[in-house]
């Protein structure tokens, strides 16, 4: 098995795509054969994560992407690059991201585009079925020291007619 491979033929456009990009062979089995048990209905698509930047348009899902997965840490292509084209181009219902463990901008990008979780490589085949499982159900998985952002308080909007001495009136 290998990227590029396609599990299951396209089916109709009411049907719904699962889309593994990833480059790591061991894991896309792991998590082919985990989804084929779990989605037999439903095709799955494989391909390399490079493939969102330089597929023609016949070549992207004429079917609604269901769940897509995206492996941005072995791929030598611009991670922000590819959370965009997947954004844009596949638009996919619920997706999981895979970053290397630096990445907590790209992390807090993926959150704000409506990723629903993020994974830091290297992480198990279990794992990563586990985190797939929890987002196609509509879950969120993010690490924690990556989205601390999120926990911090809004700081108390400041006004000058709050201020003892301000001049303002209203």
């Amino acid at each position: 098995m290998h990227a590029g491979s396609h599990l299951a033929p396209l089916s109709s456009p009411e049907s719904m795509t699962t889309l593994l990009l990833a480059n790591n062979a061991i894991m896309l089995r792991a998590l082919s054969r985990y989804l084929g048990k779990r989605q037999a209905s439903c095709p799955l698509t494989l391909q390399s994560p490079e493939w969102l930047l330089t597929a023609s348009s016949a070549q992207l899902p004429q079917q609604p992407v269901d769940f897509a997965l995206l492996d941005c840490s072995s791929s030598d292509a611009d991670a922000g690059a590819l959370i965009e084209a997947l954004c844009q181009r596949i638009a996919p219902r619920r997706w999981l991201l895979i970053a290397r463990p630096e990445a907590t901008a790209l992390t807090q990008r993926a959150a704000r585009l409506g990723a629903g979780g993020c994974l830091l490589a290297p992480a198990s085949p279990d794992l990563v079925s586990a985190a797939v499982a929890l987002v196609s159900a509509g879950g969120q998985c993010f690490p924690r020291a990556n989205m601390a952002w999120l926990m911090t308080r809004a700081p108390a909007p400041t006004s000058n007619f709050l201020r003892p001495g301000s001049t303002a009136s209203g």
